[in-house]
């Protein structure tokens, strides 16, 4: 579907999007810091700098972004079709939405939510829906 090159420059977009960018912001109802998350680090409010990979105990909540690279790459080769792309890209944003619901319903006697909330920054659905575009695009001319 696409040639060697684009195919190249989408994978290293992909990594870059699922691994370095922020998948959401951490809100922490306690007295713990708020900040952004990303697979390999975390930068809480309260520092300066990120820390890296101490987000890695999230792993739930970007777990499916892992499934969503995966349907980049079949993408690219062809061996999925755009609207199941969009699909992959929607979900991984309301997998945190979903986690996080009962983070907000339940707290304990501190007022602390027992589960981190996650509010999705949603890089990776707006990559798969610029590159669904792409495709639509070249197909039509």
């Amino acid at each position: 579907m696409f040639n060697y090159r684009i195919r190249i420059i989408i994978i290293i977009i992909s990594m870059i999007i699922v691994f370095i960018l922020p998948y959401g912001y951490h809100v922490d109802l306690g007295p713990g810091p708020n900040g952004f998350m990303s697979i390999t680090w975390e930068c809480p409010e309260t520092e300066s700098s990120p820390i890296p990979f101490s987000a890695l105990e999230y792993f739930i909540y970007y777990l499916y972004r892992l499934v969503v690279l995966n349907a980049i790459l079949k993408f690219s080769h062809g061996q999925m079709n755009m609207k199941r792309l969009i699909q992959h890209g929607i979900v991984g944003e309301i997998i945190p939405i979903l986690i996080s619901i009962p983070g907000i319903l339940f707290l304990n006697e501190e007022g602390e939510n027992y589960i981190p909330i996650m509010i999705p920054i949603p890089f990776l659905l707006l990559f798969t829906l610029l590159l669904a575009l792409y495709k639509y695009k070249v197909r039509n001319y």
